[in-house]
């Protein structure tokens, strides 16, 4: 067992149960099915199947979808670039209210990708972030390669 990764686990009542992770006042993190009702933006890491066919109709321009894979083959920094413009573009945006980040489950995909761009645009410390997070949502990062890649180009990066 980790202790900085996975210090919050076992207070996890599983995925569907957990609450969401707010990380900051206009960006929360959690499950594809759980938006938020103050959700002005969404951006979905996995795929399209998984997105808010209700939101997106209503609010093409304030929807997108990375199609992210979550393997311990894959590195999810290859969807970051993607990630960090389309994040800089919904906050940006004067109606803004929230952006909800998820994947299927707001554990791997969604919060590496969050986690990494808090400590990249806000120069958040990465331990802070991730018992924050993790506090917060205690089934969040389960990708034990995903956990290497981000902290090895946060680290990087700092």
């Amino acid at each position: 067992m980790d202790p900085l990764w996975d210090r919050y686990r076992r207070r996890s009542r599983g995925w569907i149960y957990d609450s969401h992770a707010r990380v900051h006042m206009k960006i929360e993190v959690g499950p594809h099915f759980k938006t938020p009702t103050a959700t002005s933006h969404i951006i979905n890491c996995a795929e399209d199947s998984l997105g808010s066919k209700w939101f997106k109709s209503i609010y093409p321009d304030r929807y997108a979808c990375l199609n992210a894979v979550d393997s311990p083959d894959r590195d999810i920094l290859t969807w970051y670039p993607e990630f960090e413009s389309t994040m800089n573009k919904f906050l940006s945006d004067p109606a803004c209210t929230l952006v909800y980040v998820h994947c299927e489950c707001g554990i791997n995909r969604s919060a590496f990708l969050v986690l990494t761009y808090m400590c990249r645009k806000f120069g958040y410390p990465f331990e802070t972030l991730v018992k924050s997070m993790s506090s917060q949502r205690p089934c969040a990062f389960t990708n034990k390669s995903f956990r290497t890649q981000v902290e090895s180009y946060i680290k990087k990066h700092q």
